[in-house]
């Protein structure tokens, strides 16, 4: 059958039929030919003649999507040979895209030339694909400097339909990788035509290549998007093509010339005199430097003056030997020499790209010291015995190490150390210091220490000693521009210790317990904070359920001398009256705890001691013996809630009262538990207005202090009833706000590294706690002075500012005064076994834990006879009564 679409001659239907099996490419490049295999069935009844007249050819239609036609006379391809109806043949069918890309349909259709066209194939979907596209991968960029040569590796895909040929030929334009640079901010192009690349070898369809591209950054700093492109030389960018091209934002750093430098320091000159000095020069900046061509670079340096004013400002050049790569070092020794006139200079080192300008005006900082030119004598002063406070009228044998920095030897006579002394105003009051001769001769670059008696102003108050070296009749060598040595001191009538705090300091204060509560400082605390802040590391634990008990010793030698608490009571007797108002039992320990005889309220026991027994006595009418024999005996009250009553004692007890005999006298003990011991230490230890949360951070510490103490089998009591230990009144102190503290720290106990720990306290600690290895005989001699032993972690010196700043109430102890006379220094030294001073002089409390802001460990006594160096717990606390060991010379 024939279609319309040429000069067909009628003929009878259905003798020229035709199928058509294909399978074209579902994508092919737009105007580009390709070649699809067609095979052809004549399904006919005439046959198909590949020669003229009535010559049958194979071609095509394309449509568009839509079906428009947009080619209908393709290309003929010859069928080859006559093709009788029911013969099949295979036929290369030679097609031409569209030449615009897109999407199309295909129609394969046999024409007999002249006549008309067959019926033609069913519609296949192809794709006119644009001949040049391109996908980017993945790029990392360097870090550009301006103008610098980077290599770039560039993934790229050739995700379009032509082949991208490597090399020119004729008729063949190459495909180039290629860039352009723009500004970010403005969008406006910096480079377009950046440098090409040309492609190691053709690339075709489909395939990947990594290209590594020569980017050549602008020449001036900038915020930049950089973009990648291909291009076909002689053509276009890709990108105008539509192809996706790559940008990639950066920034190109400007060009840096910068340098670093390092040296010793500088040591000071004298007149004229030739130095060196040793310096390591590093290029820091992102450009190599050259050492030679048209614009070398050299080390060089200025020299200034005090007033900044250049007195050398080219200074002589030193090459570089070689070019220094960026990030390379090198060493050097400069010359200079020094002015002729005395004073401070500085030395300004730098680098110099000659004929260009310097690296400072570069932006570089150049290396800068400054060192001192002298007449070749020059002195430094070092560690001296100043004390801090001294006696009115005294003269004091002092030391002083002096250090020759000069250049001459200093020889006894010729040289001496002398001193010069400013009352509070800056007046001299004595300016022609005493002499201390030298004990030897100081060569350069040594050391000596320098005895020398120091004459005191006769009026009391605030000087400054000033130590100069003296040429005898030349002149001071600070004249010569020689720093002195400033130390202050005060002159007393004898020695005013400026103190604050009361108690030994370790451990948590108890005032400042009550400051941090009441948010003194601007930061309120818990009584579980406030345990956390003076015992660093320490967590809350609960007390060992195997042992809940703690022994209380009610009788000698508790309470004795300045241990007792308030009115407790010292018992130390042979007999002891108990009473309760349920009733009692009476156990035999010795016997199981079997019970010997029970009371109802009202009713006494009596125990005795005697001849190396306990005697019991029902003390009710009629009084009768119930127990005799060596005990222990223990008594507990018939209803747990109701109190044991020590009549000697005048105290009443929670738990149980325990008798043995001792000697003669009764051993009494209180077996109670560690809450109900802490309720009757609560009210003794703290007063009971006090902040809640202060209340229970003395809780948590009186109850830790407690449990650490256990003894065991070891002794037959854990703790005292007085300040030995702790203050322990029974349950006539209780009241609701101190056992409310207890209940709200029940069992608890603070411990480090799962033990409990010993949670010392103390009334107030002058605005610092002390370690236990600060603490009495834990300060140990080391070499010439005194040293702490190491501590524990958790008793750490801590910051205490709300010890001293607490205002709810005022903290009586943060701040005394104590003066005593020289009479007095003197038998408190002896006292403290300290050697007889004879006339005080001076007294010195510098060596400090931590330095500068802590307690005193140690205490220098000066005397006109010896000088006595002390524990300052020994002296301060123990021979001078002193509250606290915070003290100083001058007010806080």
């Amino acid at each position: 059958m024939l279609l319309p679409g040429g000069a067909a001659l009628a003929m009878p239907a259905e003798t020229l039929v035709a199928t058509y099996v294909a399978s074209p490419p579902g994508s092919v490049p737009a105007s580009g030919p390709f070649v699809v295999s067609v095979m052809l069935t004549n399904t006919g009844t005439e046959t198909w003649k590949s020669t003229a007249p009535g010559q049958v050819n194979l071609s095509y239609h394309w449509y568009d999507a839509s079906g428009g036609t947009v080619i209908w006379d393709g290309a003929r391809t010859p069928i080859g040979a006559d093709v009788v109806p029911t013969q099949q043949r295979m036929v290369q069918l030679a097609v031409t895209a569209p030449t615009t890309p897109g999407a199309y349909l295909l129609r394969i259709a046999l024409v007999q030339e002249g006549v008309g066209w067959l019926a033609p194939s069913n519609p296949y979907s192809v794709t006119a694909q644009p001949p040049f596209v391109s996908r980017f991968g993945t790029v990392t960029l360097p870090s550009f400097i301006a103008g610098g040569t980077y290599q770039v590796s560039v993934p790229v895909t050739n995700s379009g339909a032509a082949q991208w040929p490597a090399l020119a030929a004729p008729g063949v334009n190459p495909v180039t990788l290629s860039y352009h640079w723009h500004d970010a901010a403005t969008g406006n192009t910096i480079v377009w035509d950046g440098r090409r690349t040309p492609l190691l070898a053709n690339v075709d369809a489909g395939a990947t290549v990594t290209v590594n591209v020569t980017v050549i950054a602008p020449p001036a700093a900038c915020a930049c998007a950089l973009t990648f492109d291909l291009v076909r030389e002689g053509v276009a960018w890709f990108g105008s093509f539509g192809s996706a091209t790559l940008r990639l934002l950066t920034s190109v750093a400007p060009i840096t010339y910068s340098a670093g430098f390092n040296s010793a320091a500088l040591a000071p000159a004298y007149f004229g005199e030739t130095k060196t000095i040793q310096m390591t020069v590093t290029n820091t900046g992102n450009q190599p430097w050259s050492a030679t061509g048209p614009n070398p670079v050299d080390l060089s340096y200025h020299l200034l003056d005090a007033n900044g004013t250049a007195l050398i400002w080219d200074g002589p050049r030193i090459p570089l030997g070689a070019d220094m790569a960026v990030g390379a070092s090198k060493q050097f020794t400069i010359g200079y020499t020094a002015p002729t006139t005395a004073g401070t200079y500085t030395l300004v080192v730098d680098l110099v790209r000659e004929g260009i300008a310097w690296f400072q005006t570069l932006g570089s900082q150049p290396f800068r010291q400054s060192f001192t030119v002298t007449s070749g004598l020059n002195a430094g002063y070092g560690a001296s015995t100043t004390p801090q406070q001294a006696t009115i009228g005294a003269t004091l044998q002092l030391t002083v190490v002096v250090s020759n920095y000069g250049a001459r030897t200093w020889t006894p006579g010729t040289f001496a150390l002398s001193y010069h002394i400013y009352d509070n105003g800056g007046t001299p009051v004595i300016w022609d210091g005493a002499r201390g001769r030298l004990p030897s001769s100081v060569p350069p670059s040594t050391s000596v220490t320098v005895p020398i008696s120091v004459a005191l102003p006769g009026g009391t108050g605030t000087y400054r000693l000033e130590w100069d070296m003296v040429q005898e009749g030349v002149s001071w060598f600070s004249q010569l521009g020689v720093q002195r040595k400033r130390e202050d001191f005060t002159i007393v009538p004898g020695v005013t210790f400026y103190g604050s705090g009361f108690g030994h300091s370790v451990g948590m204060s108890q005032y400042g317990a009550n400051g941090w509560a009441t948010g003194i400082t601007g930061l309120t605390l818990t009584g579980e904070q406030i345990v956390a802040r003076y015992y660093p590391g320490t967590t809350l634990q609960f007390v060992d359920a195997q042992r809940p008990t703690n022994r209380v010793l009610l009788s000698a030698p508790s309470s004795q001398g300045r241990y007792v608490c308030g009115d407790n009571r010292y018992f130390a007797g042979s007999l002891a009256d108990l009473n309760s108002s349920a009733g009692m039992r009476v156990l035999n320990e010795g016997a199981s705890n079997q019970e010997i005889a029970r009371s109802g309220g009202g009713q006494n026991f009596q125990f005795i001691a005697k001849n190396g027994i306990i005697e019991v006595w029902a003390n009710w009418a009629p009084p009768r013996l119930v127990y005799s024999g060596p005990g222990p005996i223990s008594v507990v009250a018939i209803d747990g809630t109701q109190p044991l009553g020590f009549i000697q004692k005048a105290g009443t007890y929670r738990g149980s009262i325990r008798f043995t005999n001792l000697g003669g006298t009764l051993r009494v003990i209180n077996v109670v538990t560690y809450d109900d011991y802490v309720r009757g230490v609560l009210p003794l230890e703290m007063p009971t207005s006090w902040h809640p949360e202060a209340l229970k951070a003395q809780a948590y510490a009186a109850r830790t202090y407690s449990y650490t103490a256990f003894k065991g089998t070891a002794r037959d009591y854990d703790v005292t009833d007085d300040q030995a230990d702790q203050c322990y009144g029974g349950t006539r102190v209780e009241v609701p706000s101190s056992n409310t503290a207890v209940t709200a720290t029940s069992g608890r106990v603070i411990t480090y590294q799962g033990a409990s720990i010993r949670a010392y306290f103390a009334s107030s600690n002058g605005g610092y706690t002390l370690s236990d290895g600060c603490w009495m005989n834990n300060v140990v001699r080391s070499g010439s002075s005194w040293a702490c032993s190491g501590g524990q972690p958790y008793l750490a010196p801590v910051p205490d500012p709300a010890d001293r700043a607490v205002a709810a109430p005022q903290n009586p102890r943060a701040s005394w005064t104590v003066t005593f006379t020289s009479s007095e220094m003197r038998s408190a030294v002896l006292r403290c076994g300290g050697p007889d001073i004879g006339s005080l002089q001076a007294v010195d409390v510098s060596n400090q834990v931590p330095p500068g802001i802590g307690h005193p460990i140690s205490v220098r006594v000066i005397g006109n006879a010896a000088t006595a160096d002390l524990r300052a717990d020994d002296l301060l606390r123990n021979c001078l009564g002193l509250r606290s060991t915070m003290v100083r010379l001058n007010p806080f």
